[in-house]
């Protein structure tokens, strides 16, 4: 259509062939990984990281994606996905979205402005597998706006998860387990979603403070995400030197739960870098099946 604003987004030649290259060689690296945490399904993991990059290279799956997306938050009062004007496998035409990229809100924002526009990301990221039977699963800051009705705009659609049933719900036991003091009820919980061997022993103590990025959000009804934090939480995770780590390779997670893991963490990283104050318990309750909301923290 004529005067019809648009953003068109192309693939140029040899990214494809330089990705399947990248693919080849983490599918090496990972055999090395498993025989040192062989409980880690790391060769199904690079199967479904293969077809996650396969998909990103296929603009007409983008766009039915995005579609998808369009088409369940139509006229919606938080969210705004462009629609698709035209697909085809290396070229994307969509609706031009103006906004502030969530970063530069980050830098430039005031602390009710970061604070509104983070609640809206973080419903959009819990809810939308739900909602779509999708999880949109590249939660960085630059995939997301500000719009200048305060509503949150969510671009590219490339990696995107299907989940018909929503997010799964033993990461929302694993995630009510860890908010306990009680060791034994976590071994439980962990056992019972299928993420530690029924005859394997683990030390659930160490194993509740590596993973605290997921759990300590969740033991508040309002949970201020900050920088600081984050780094101190990100530094036990990453860090091999920490005794904690090798607790952790003994987890055995399915591929697509390290997704959602991964997923989850990326909306961390975003929500402290926004430094943002957002109701947390309340809308994991609401939101991410499988979770109970038990007296929190205020």
């Amino acid at each position: 259509q004529q005067g019809r604003e648009v953003a068109v987004k192309i693939q140029y030649p040899g990214v494809a062939e330089a990705l399947a290259a990248d693919v080849r060689a983490l599918a090496i690296a990972s055999a090395a990984v498993a025989r040192l945490a062989p409980r880690i399904a790391l060769p199904p993991l690079v199967a479904e990281m293969r077809v996650r990059l396969l998909d990103e290279l296929d603009y007409v799956h983008e766009g039915r994606v995005q579609q998808r997306f369009t088409a369940a938050y139509a006229d919606d009062d938080e969210v705004v996905v462009p629609q698709v004007v035209l697909a085809r496998p290396r070229v994307l035409v969509m609706d031009w979205m103006d906004g502030i990229p969530l970063a530069r809100v980050a830098q430039t924002g005031d602390q009710p402005t970061r604070d509104a526009i983070a609640v809206r990301y973080q419903r959009f990221m819990l809810g939308a597998p739900m909602r779509t039977g999708l999880l949109h699963s590249d939660p960085h800051p630059g995939n997301f706006r500000l719009l200048a009705d305060g509503r949150l705009g969510v671009l590219d659609f490339g990696s995107s998860l299907e989940l018909p049933d929503g997010l799964p719900e033993t990461f929302g036991h694993l995630i009510a387990a860890l908010r306990s003091d009680d060791v034994d009820e976590v071994t439980r919980a962990l056992r019972d979603a299928g993420l530690v061997h029924p005859d394997h022993d683990i030390e659930t103590a160490k194993l509740m403070d590596y993973l605290a990025p997921f759990s300590e959000p969740a033991r508040h009804a309002v949970f201020h995400y900050t920088r600081d934090w984050l780094r101190t939480e990100f530094g036990k995770v990453n860090d091999p030197r920490n005794p904690d780590f090798a607790v952790a390779l003994q987890l055995t997670i399915p591929p697509e739960q390290l997704f959602t893991h991964r997923v989850w963490l990326g909306v961390v990283g975003v929500l402290a870098q926004l430094e943002a104050r957002v109701p947390v318990a309340d809308e994991l309750a609401r939101l991410l099946p499988g979770f109970a909301a038990p007296p929190v923290t205020s």
